[in-house]
């Protein structure tokens, strides 16, 4: 006697995500052929057609927007900046007013889905130069709460300039962005007149009372 089980609706959908995929993963093999064979304004037009749905399909899991909400009380803010701030250096501050004004200003908003953000890095991705800001703030125990960038290029190619990154997808904030990017950008300049002029080997040195912080010069509480 054979036993017929009948395949729960949850793998039968991934199944189904995953023929999807591997569908349009033949289509786009296909499409690289093809596109040899096409002038290169044509090969562009192609490029931006296949690569928007691809970039549906390939998170398809996630959400069409989210809302920044975080567990915990943040302890200290931190804020990096090109080209002001030295390159993948961040700076930190414990100062209670300045935590509570990002928490106030971040937390509770909603970030909407991006779609055809992958297309725009692809078309800007040989540009040198440029400017980004990233604004987190932190756990006690170092530990990340939330955490937004700024590019104010996005909001001259089709995007507004302050995002979440959740790996390929970006998020843009709804609503007036002004009062969060003037804030990250106030952060950025003290931070920067603070631990970069003349130089970060001087600042450091200073020995002067400095609300930003060396990213070394931070301490965490480690977790019970």
């Amino acid at each position: 006697m054979h036993t017929v089980c009948e395949v729960p609706a949850v793998k039968r959908s991934t199944y189904i995500g995953l023929l999807v995929l591997a569908f349009a993963i033949t289509s786009v093999g296909v499409g690289i052929i093809y596109l040899a064979f096409l002038p290169a304004s044509a090969t562009q037009a192609v490029i931006e057609t296949v690569s928007y749905p691809i970039e549906i399909l390939t998170d398809i899991v996630k959400p069409d927007s989210i809302t920044v909400d975080f567990d915990g009380t943040p302890a200290a803010l931190g804020v990096s900046n090109y080209p002001r701030i030295e390159l993948g250096a961040k700076r930190y501050t414990k100062d209670e007013q300045l935590i509570g004004k990002a928490a106030k200003l971040l937390k509770g908003k909603t970030f909407k889905r991006w779609y055809g953000a992958v297309i725009y890095r692809a078309k800007n991705s040989q540009m040198n130069g440029g400017y980004y800001s990233t604004l987190e703030l932190d756990a006690a125990n170092g530990s990340r709460l939330c955490n937004v960038s700024y590019d104010p290029g996005y909001v001259d190619n089709e995007g507004p300039g302050v995002y979440i990154s959740d790996g390929d997808v970006i998020y843009v904030m709804e609503g007036d962005q002004t009062a969060v990017v003037s804030f990250m950008d106030q952060c950025t300049e003290d931070a920067y007149e603070q631990t970069c002029e003349p130089d970060p080997q001087t600042a450091r040195n200073s020995g002067s009372a400095r609300t930003w912080l060396f990213d070394d010069e931070i301490t965490w509480t480690p977790s019970k």
